[in-house]
């Protein structure tokens, strides 16, 4: 549940709760941007110690592998800035079959409501 309240409280999802509530997404799919819901989900994207505001490192002063993957950084957020939450969920038939979706919405049976014959009503 963690995640759905930080989720909510980024403004990615909207929640309600109680009867009829559930959740639902704060912005259309395609506005939802994965380098954005990375970034504000884990705000410390520090891949090595020295990247974050106490390093304790000796190299750190005439390091050159802290700008290399630094920059390796970057070009993995520019990825995910150009993927939108709409371009992972499309209505794509391998990801439902692979998911199972319809499987099981064909296992689901119809209900059908049986009415007792007039004048026969249950007490």
């Amino acid at each position: 549940m963690k995640l759905v309240t930080e989720l909510v409280a980024k403004g990615f999802v909207d929640g309600a709760r109680g009867k009829g509530g559930g959740l639902r997404l704060a912005r259309a799919s395609s506005e939802i941007g994965l380098g954005d819901v990375v970034r504000q989900l884990e705000p410390s994207l520090a891949l090595v110690e020295c990247f974050g505001t106490q390093s304790h490192c000796l190299l750190d002063p005439a390091c050159r592998l802290k700008g290399a993957l630094d920059g390796a950084l970057q070009a993995f957020l520019a990825a995910l800035d150009r993927v939108s939450l709409a371009d992972l969920v499309g209505s794509d038939a391998r990801l439902h079959e692979a998911l199972g979706l319809q499987a099981a919405a064909r296992a689901i049976a119809p209900i059908t409501i049986v009415r007792p014959p007039a004048g026969r009503e249950r007490r």
